[in-house]
């Protein structure tokens, strides 16, 4: 998992550090300007990458990681 923690794009980061602060993906769409669609692709893609089966468990693995706080 550690190779592919390092393949989490800037954006993927963001969607997490914001899911983690307890924002939905439409309040992340209204916060950030980002279309939902690429709110979708961040989280889709960070859940994939971080080998989660869910958001809860991205945010999880991610801050384990020390990749978000």
């Amino acid at each position: 998992m550690a190779e592919k923690m390092n393949q989490l794009d800037a954006l993927e980061l963001r969607c997490l550090a914001l899911a983690a602060r307890g924002r939905s993906r439409q309040e992340m769409v209204c916060e950030t300007d980002i279309p939902m669609e690429r709110i979708n692709r961040a989280l889709d893609g960070a859940m994939r990458k971080l080998q989660a089966g869910n958001l809860a468990e991205a945010i999880f693995r991610a801050a384990r990681l020390h990749l978000i706080s």
